[in-house]
């Protein structure tokens, strides 16, 4: 299931929060360890809901993963076709350049409020 779904002129987005309030984050592709837990293969299901909204959306849905409320975040090498922000930088999405044109953004808009879009996955 996509967390979150951003349709704007910067293109299209599969977004995934991960609560991680006050607690260091360290994030080494396919992992990410929150705290003291074991690191989890949350990457993965990220890079999988991007793929299955692209899939039904007919365009491209790159992979975000946003870190909520994180006291430190830990990224040794930027992960693969991931995007890592955190709380803060969502707004950086926004200024990403024109991909877009508005025409097609209304489109993928209405294509993806339409429940049988997502019937295909």
């Amino acid at each position: 299931r996509i967390h979150h779904l951003l349709i704007g002129p910067g293109g299209l987005y599969a977004v995934h929060a991960l609560y991680a309030h006050r607690r260091r984050v360290t994030v080494a592709d396919p992992r990410i360890a929150l705290g003291r837990h074991e690191p989890r293969p949350v990457l993965h299901r990220v890079r999988a809901d991007a793929d299955r909204a692209s899939h039904a959306l007919t365009a491209e849905v790159r992979p975000v993963l946003v870190l909520v409320g994180a006291s430190a975040v830990t990224v040794p090498a930027p992960p693969r076709e991931v995007r890592v922000l955190t709380d803060a930088d969502v707004e950086t999405l926004t200024r990403t350049g024109g991909v877009l044109k508005p025409a097609d953004t209304e489109a993928l808009h209405a294509m993806a409020r339409d429940r049988n879009t997502w019937t295909r996955l």
